[in-house]
């Protein structure tokens, strides 16, 4: 086929502009090259945590300046939104596990020429994916990776050794039935039915019991509930569950509050969970590694065991996690950099232990959690991370506050449970709907 000069200009015009698109992306993508890049990457811990791996990352990429700003945890969000919205935000921040259907908008994809979902799904546990990726279908290839988990926390009981050994229960509870059968042995009630030591801190409303609405979301998963319609526009924990698991979930968790229950383990009327489990006056907590820590660190002398989560039954467990990923922001002018930078740091064991040994944190990594299945502190939450579940959570901290309101009109009797869950039903379905 014969050409004219002007087709042979276009076409060489248009091969130009190919071969400069290709470079900058190869520029933007590719580490290693001559670009002089400035990175702001935001992160909760301290500085002298992240200093080591930002000055090993500098001698991989020696273009690439990291600066690091440690921000506070407390009021996060609007802090994050208000440096966004005046252009001050950063290329690298903070996402927790439940955020991503709020955040997402904020947030630039990984290009799956810098990571792939197959390496995602190769490194990381399930609920990971769960957590920080997204598609509108059910097709790998159009799933995006939207954030990558630094470490994964997860809901375990916590039980005092010696009011255990006293009550002679031999081993902590593997099953709920098992939970429900030694709550008699434990508590410590008047001639008034007053609590004067509480079996379990479970029952009651954030107010007394900060992982409530955790504890509440693991016993409707665990009971097979689906928590939201297919298409992710309302909620179907009372509407789409099969025998009202949804609600039968509902009912177990607040019998430990019903003082005509033979369970009943808690009540509102006590002090904060983790003081009480701190000082002795409960025997059994439900928390995170990091609320471990804090027990430690309030009484240094407790003789605390760390326990699986009991679940149903002891085959097919589900647990519940807890934890931060890092993302790159949609307004970052170098997002290939950005990426580079948390693949880095969360892809590698050995670069990702320089930050979990001095933040204190469990693994994330497959291969660190084997690691850490047999160690006896963080074994237990390691080992569940490999289990661990969650759901789409339009807004989550709205969630919470809807949950908790369930919770709070149930204990006062306001409503009946059904009601009081079919209204928190509603109200979730509408902020899906909105989002």
């Amino acid at each position: 086929m014969n050409l004219s000069q002007r087709q042979i200009f276009i076409i060489a015009g248009a091969a130009v502009i190919a071969l400069i698109a290709s470079f900058l992306i190869f520029v933007n993508l590719r580490p290693g090259k001559s670009v002089d890049i400035k990175l702001s990457v935001w992160g909760f811990e301290n500085k002298s945590v992240f200093d080591p791996i930002v000055k090993a990352y500098k001698q991989a990429r020696p273009n690439v300046e990291v600066a690091y700003q440690q921000i506070p945890a407390e009021n996060y969000e609007s802090y994050l939104l208000n440096a966004l919205a005046s252009g001050r935000g950063p290329d690298v921040f903070p996402v927790h596990n439940r955020a991503l259907p709020k955040e997402k908008d904020r947030i630039a994809p990984v290009s799956s020429a810098q990571f792939t979902v197959s390496q995602f799904r190769e490194l990381f546990p399930t609920v990971a994916e769960q957590d920080f990726t997204f598609s509108t279908s059910s097709a790998i290839a159009s799933k995006k990776i939207y954030a990558l988990p630094l470490f994964i926390d997860t809901l375990a009981l916590l039980y005092n050794k010696d009011l255990f050994d006293q009550a002679g229960i031999v081993s902590p509870p593997q099953t709920w039935n098992e939970f429900q059968a030694i709550i008699p042995r434990l508590r410590l009630i008047s001639a008034t039915n007053q609590l004067q030591r509480a079996g379990a801190a479970i029952g009651g409303s954030r107010k007394t019991v900060k992982t409530a609405v955790d504890l509440l979301n693991v016993l409707m998963l665990q009971n097979g509930t689906q928590m939201t319609t297919p298409d992710l526009r309302g909620a179907s924990f009372v509407s789409y569950s099969s025998n009202n698991t949804g609600l039968q979930a509902f009912n177990f968790y607040l019998q430990f509050a019903n003082p005509g229950s033979n369970y009943y383990a808690w009540n509102d009327d006590q002090r904060d969970s983790l003081e009480s489990f701190s000082s002795g006056g409960v025997a059994m907590l439900f928390g995170y590694y990091s609320d471990f820590v804090k027990v430690k660190n309030k009484n240094p002398f407790l003789n605390i065991g760390i326990a699986p989560l009991p679940q149903p039954r002891t085959a097919n467990s589900v647990n519940y996690a807890d934890y931060w990923g890092l993302a790159a922001s949609r307004q970052s002018q170098a997002g290939g950099w950005a990426w580079d930078f948390i693949i880095y740091l969360a892809s590698q064991p050995e670069v990702s232990k320089q930050y979990l040994e001095p933040a204190n944190r469990p693994a994330a990594l497959r291969s660190l959690i084997s690691g850490n299945i047999n160690d006896p502190v963080f074994g237990v939450f390691s080992k569940q991370a490999l289990t661990a579940r969650s759901w789409y959570e339009a807004d989550e901290e709205k969630i919470n506050r809807i949950f908790d309101a369930a919770i709070v009109s149930v204990l006062n009797g306001q409503f009946d449970s059904g009601r009081a869950l079919q209204q928190a039903q509603d109200q979730i379905s509408q902020l899906m709907t909105n989002n």
